[in-house]
């Protein structure tokens, strides 16, 4: 199951979003949305941009559940993923830069799917943006996504 890749095409494939971040390579082409999916950043990473990689808890579980096609009670098995995006843009004086793309990011993924290339049903839920720590010359936000998938 692909989730990096999953969440990267969801980002990059909304229009509104795309439109409020940087490029990169900033020059050249092709250019892409400045989403990254691994670290590090490029250091030549024109900001705002959005960084996530990984997962930062992933936890199996099984139930029995009714299941009146199968005659009973069926197993469900899945897994439920945590993992972080971080909107990074630099600081102006004002933060509505870096809350406007969280809050896109937040619309995209709060009570979403998510098209996993293996065809497993997931859906996400999002919590936050919230403030994330930087130095002085970055404002940023962290948004932490539930990624529910069901293995059946």
């Amino acid at each position: 199951m692909d989730l990096t890749q999953a969440l990267f095409n969801k980002l990059t494939g909304d229009a509104t979003l795309v439109s409020l971040l940087s490029s990169y390579p900033t020059s050249g082409s092709p250019q892409f949305p400045a989403v990254f999916t691994a670290w590090p950043v490029p250091p030549d990473a024109a900001r705002p941009y959005v960084y996530t990689r990984g997962s930062v808890a992933d936890v199996a579980w099984d139930e029995l559940a009714p299941n009146p096609a199968k005659g009973g009670t069926a197993p469900h098995l899945g897994r439920d993923i945590s993992r972080d995006v971080f909107v990074i843009g630099d600081n102006h004086g004002s933060e509505t830069e870096v809350e406007t793309i969280a809050e896109r990011i937040r619309a995209l993924l709060h009570r979403g799917t998510l098209a996993i290339s293996d065809g497993s049903p997931v859906m996400s839920q999002c919590a936050g943006p919230v403030t994330a720590e930087t130095d002085d010359s970055l404002t940023a936000r962290r948004l932490s996504v539930r990624i529910v998938a069901v293995e059946d």
